[in-house]
């Protein structure tokens, strides 16, 4: 058999090339609190074997008792390392605290002479902490990891091995037959770091699926608040619709995701009602904080303000935000004199906007202003409309030209079949969400219906 210096600098070599892969592969790729605390034990396995081949050497007396902290701290690193995979804290003791009393023992047991100092307590510790290992493993969920158990029966039967010899070496003795023919240390050496291979590939597998569950949780919580983000959303939009005698309004707004860059929302001022239809640029979580912004600015500058200032306001309140996140605002902005019939229309580059007549007709709101954000300092453009007994208007976001064939044409169509659900703003709007919710949407939908009945 070869001799002890020749195997101990095996299994050096073994950890180096062990931790070297680990190191490059698994935890570049993992970074999972399992994969890290298993590179720590093999690097200190590394030093640990580094350490030994001073043995018999003037350098006993430090180098003994300082390989015993390290295979102990190795052994505590896989301890704590099994503790992540079930997400147990960590307590600095559970790596320190052995590693210090098994170097002070050590130091107090004649290490210049001694090459087993510290013997007893070394080979518990071993025992106890790879043990405590396999525990951590055992008490895994049965479906978490199919590696899980040949992890606990090679950790369990190393923990035992340990524990094997620990009673044979207090009954034989360091230099007893037994102790040297089946537990010495280049039988112990070349167990382990046959383990110690069988075990890392086992120790990878489980890294990966470690963080698999990871990123199953983190994504289970981010859908979580997305979802109660999105119900926050919605709850900003209009409950009901406003009470302005004479006149019947209805919106809605659903979504692609979780959450929509669009936003409808209405305010009574004297004398009549302002709304507003608005639709940022992309989707998703940023669009909607982007949507939230602008709807707070409309809130505070609509009802003291002529459509054209309110939206010039509100223009130098988010300009900065929307030239920063490179995102632009497409908004069309109404003010109604409930007693006259007359809408005031502000487009800032929207352009879906119509109102379909009483008598079959249609007039397009004409937009002559880009989108929030793009120039600032544009002077903004107000057009008023007549609205008779019997006309209806309807505003869009750009997601409904995808319910049909995504061109400007769509605009007509879905007119079309607004007017013809039924004579009520809210059945108008009714027709166009129940078609956005029958199929998987590319962008957000939106439509608001103002229908005058007298």
């Amino acid at each position: 058999m070869l001799d002890a210096a020749t195997l101990r600098v095996a299994f050096a070599l073994t950890a180096l090339t062990l931790l070297a892969l680990f190191l490059l592969v698994t935890y570049r790729s993992t970074r999972t609190p399992y994969s890290l605390w298993w590179s720590c034990a093999l690097a200190l396995f590394l030093a640990g074997s580094g350490a030994y081949l001073f043995d018999f050497t003037p350098q006993q007396v430090w180098a003994n008792p300082l390989g015993n902290g390290l295979f102990v701290a190795g052994a505590a690193s896989v301890w704590i390392g099994a503790r992540s995979l079930r997400a147990r804290p960590l307590h600095w003791w559970q790596l320190v605290a052995p590693t210090v009393v098994i170097i002070v023992v050590s130091a107090f047991d004649s290490p210049a002479t001694n090459d087993w100092s510290g013997g007893p307590l070394f080979l518990a510790l071993l025992s106890g902490l790879i043990g405590l290992s396999a525990r951590e493993i055992l008490l895994l969920d049965p479906g978490y990891s199919r590696t899980r158990w040949p992890l606990f029966l090679a950790s369990a039967a190393l923990s035992a091995y340990y524990l094997v010899r620990l009673v044979v070496y207090l009954i034989d003795g360091p230099r007893g037959a037994v102790f040297v023919e089946y537990f010495g240390t280049q039988t112990t050496t070349l167990i382990t770091m046959v383990l110690l291979i069988v075990v890392s590939f086992s120790m990878a597998s489980l890294s990966g699926e470690q963080l698999a569950r990871e990123m199953g949780v983190r994504m289970e919580r981010t859908g979580r608040e997305l979802a109660e983000a999105g119900q926050v959303q919605r709850r900003l939009l209009p409950a009901e619709a406003p009470g302005v005698p004479g006149y019947d309004v209805a919106g809605a707004c659903v979504p692609s995701g979780a959450m929509s860059g669009d936003f409808f929302d209405w305010q009574h001022t004297p004398g009549g009602l302002a709304l507003t239809v608005a639709d940022v640029m992309g989707k998703g979580v940023g669009a909607a904080m982007i949507a939230a912004t602008v709807r707070a600015a409309l809130r505070v500058t609509v009802p003291k303000a002529a459509p054209a200032d309110a939206v010039a306001a509100v223009d130098r309140v988010v300009e900065t935000d929307l030239v920063t996140n490179e995102a632009f605002v497409t908004l069309l902005h109404m003010r109604l004199d409930a007693t006259t019939g007359v809408l005031t229309v502000v487009d800032a580059g929207h352009g879906l906007g119509l109102i379909a007549r009483a008598d079959g007709t249609r007039e397009l709101f004409r937009s002559s202003n880009t989108p929030l954000g793009v120039l600032g300092g544009q002077v903004w453009n107000a057009r008023t409309y007549q609205l008779c007994p019997g006309d209806l208007v309807l505003v869009f976001s750009d997601g409904v030209l995808d319910l049909f064939d995504g061109t400007l044409d769509s605009l007509s169509r879905a007119a079309d079949l607004a007017r013809s659900a039924a004579p009520t703003a809210q059945d108008a709007v009714d027709s166009i969400r129940r078609l956005a919710e029958g199929v998987e949407l590319p962008d957000d939908v939106t439509v608001v219906a103002v229908r005058r009945m007298a």
